[in-house]
Order: C-alpha cells, then sequence, then structure tokens
C-alpha cells in the first residue's frame, strides 16, 4: 500500500531526483517525507547543493533556502540542517520533528558496520547494486574479522547483490559464507537455487547441498519443493523458455552448448540492465565515515 502526501505548497515544474536511489520529489511535502525515510544516507554528508537551488527556484522557498545555506558548512552540526528544512514547512508536527531528529542520533551513535551495512540494504531496495557492494564491502572491513549472524546477514545481502549483477560466482560463494556464519536457510536456498540457475543441472545442486551442508533430506525436499514453485510461477516467461533449453542441452550431454547458451543468455541480460549499471558506476562510495575514534552506544 502506497503513502498518499499532500501537498499544499508549491509544486515543481520538474521533479528533484536524488542521484543515488533515482527517487524523484515535486515539493516540499515529498521533500520531507523522502528526507525523513534516508536520512541514513545523510550521516557525514548532506544533500547535494543542487538541491539548495531547487528549494528556492522550482519551489520557491527563498526563506528556507538563505537558513539551510548557512548550515551547509562541514563545521555545521548537520541535526540542525535537518531540524531547520523540517521546521519550516509546517508539514510534520514538533512532536513528529523530535521523532526524526532522535531516529537521526540513533543511526549516528550506531557501530560503523551497521551503518554501512544499512545503505548498503538501502541501496540494494533500489537496485543499486554496485553501489550496495561497496557498502558491504566496508561493513566487512570494519567487523574485523568477527563471525556471527551479522556478518552472515551482510554476506546473504551481498550475495542477493551480486545475483543481480550475474556474478554468480562471487555470489555463490557469499551465500556459503552468509550460512556459516548465520545458520540462516534462506541463505543455503540461496545458494542452492544459484546452483540451478547456473548449472541447470538440479540433481547436481542436490547432491551438493546433502554432500557438502550434511542437510537433513526433509530439509531438502523442502527446497526442491520450494523452487519446484518458483520455477512454475516463472515457466511461462521467456527467460523460462530459455532455461529450459539450457537444461535441455545439458541432459542430453551437450554441456559445451549448454554454457555457450547461458553465456548468451547473460550477455543480453546485461545488456538490458546496462543502463542501470552505468548509472550505479558513476557513484563511487559516499557518505563515508570519518576514520576517527568514537565511542558508540551498544
Amino acid at each position: 500500500m502506497r503513502e498518499t502526501i499532500v501537498c499544499i505548497g508549491k509544486t515543481g515544474e520538474k521533479p528533484y531526483r536524488f542521484p543515488q536511489t533515482e527517487v524523484s520529489v515535486s515539493s516540499y511535502e515529498e521533500l520531507c517525507c523522502y528526507l525523513s525515510q534516508h536520512l541514513i544516507c545523510y550521516l557525514y554528508t548532506l544533500p547535494e547543493d543542487d538541491l539548495l537551488v531547487y528549494i528556492r527556484e522550482e519551489l520557491g522557498l527563498e526563506k528556507l533556502y538563505r537558513q539551510l545555506v548557512k548550515l551547509e558548512s562541514p563545521e555545521k552540526d548537520q541535526m540542525k540542517y535537518f531540524a531547520t528544512l523540517f521546521r519550516e514547512g509546517n508539514y510534520y508536527s514538533e512532536a513528529e520533528i523530535r521523532v526524526i531528529l532522535d531516529h537521526y542520533r540513533s543511526l549516528k551513535n550506531e557501530p560503523y558496520h551497521r551503518q554501512y551495512k544499512q545503505i548498503g540494504d538501502l541501496l540494494l531496495k533500489y537496485h543499486k547494486a554496485t553501489m550496495a557492494i561497496q557498502y558491504y564491502d566496508e561493513a566487512l572491513k570494519h567487523l574485523s574479522g568477527e563471525e556471527g549472524v551479522q556478518t552472515g546477514n551482510i554476506y546473504h545481502n551481498r550475495g542477493i547483490a551480486n545475483s543481480q549483477l550475474f556474478r554468480f560466482e562471487d555470489a555463490k560463494i557469499d551465500f556459503v559464507k552468509a550460512y556459516r556464519n548465520n545458520g540462516d536457510e534462506a541463505s543455503l536456498f540461496s545458494y542452492y537455487c544459484l546452483m540451478v540457475f547456473d548449472n541447470g543441472d538440479l540433481a547436481g545442486a542436490t547432491q551438493e547441498i546433502r554432500d557438502s551442508f550434511h542437510v537433513p533430506d526433509d530439509l531438502i525436499s523442502q527446497f526442491e519443493e520450494r523452487l519446484s514453485g518458483m520455477m512454475e510461477e516463472q515457466q511461462f516467461t521467456e527467460d523460462a523458455a530459455r532455461y529450459r533449453k539450457i537444461v535441455y542441452l545439458n541432459v542430453n550431454g551437450r554441456q559445451e552448448d549448454a554454457r555457450q547458451y547461458f553465456t548468451t543468455l547473460v550477455s543480453q541480460q546485461r545488456q538490458a540492465f546496462r543502463p542501470q549499471l552505468e548509472s550505479d558506476e558513476k557513484w563511487v562510495v559516499t557518505n563515508v565515515p570519518a576514520k576517527v575514534t568514537l565511542e558508540f552506544s551498544k
């Protein structure tokens, strides 16, 4: 269910698009709603300068523009920037603003690896896989080799991002590391599905799961049923027809033909996704925490 935003102020003739997520806003109310839900992106930097230009020229908020310009300096308290922006137009009540700012403060106090992971998760939600992987990499670095559920969850989400970019071997490694750290069956199932999709060999994938991870037969049966359901949902799509051809070639001893056909399929899909990949690659890691010693609340 989508959220309805009531806009009572001026609406810009052209929308403003946030470059990291490609979400567009056209009013002060939409701007407030977006920023309040994406504060994790602005822990160590502020929105782009051209947003201020948009506020003044498209939304006609000259007073707010002048106030925010004064708060752009790096030595200024960033919380004051957002407090000023949210208060100017009376879109949020004072109580709501306090809740938003308290949330911002709690995000600032999170350990680095959690901050990086949350940014990565947000970018992954918007299908910005290239950028998301960069943040997951940083999150893992700040864990300093620690193991456990948090580490596993980062690997799992990085595996999803790598899958979206057709980096299947990297994704398989991530899902295995995720499972070994968090013990979550979802990570093992993702690995299983990826093996089936990548190799077109259901029996081989099942045997690999059984031999390498020593999972019980009832779990393997669950995996097979879930995969079967997924394949039934996709059976009438064009990609499913191509996939069935790959399976057919493998089953009939034409592994080299299957591999070439699969390579062509991936190449075509990559070309289709190329605009999104190029958009991602323009953005190096931003909002990177300064490497200073801080005390974090637990």
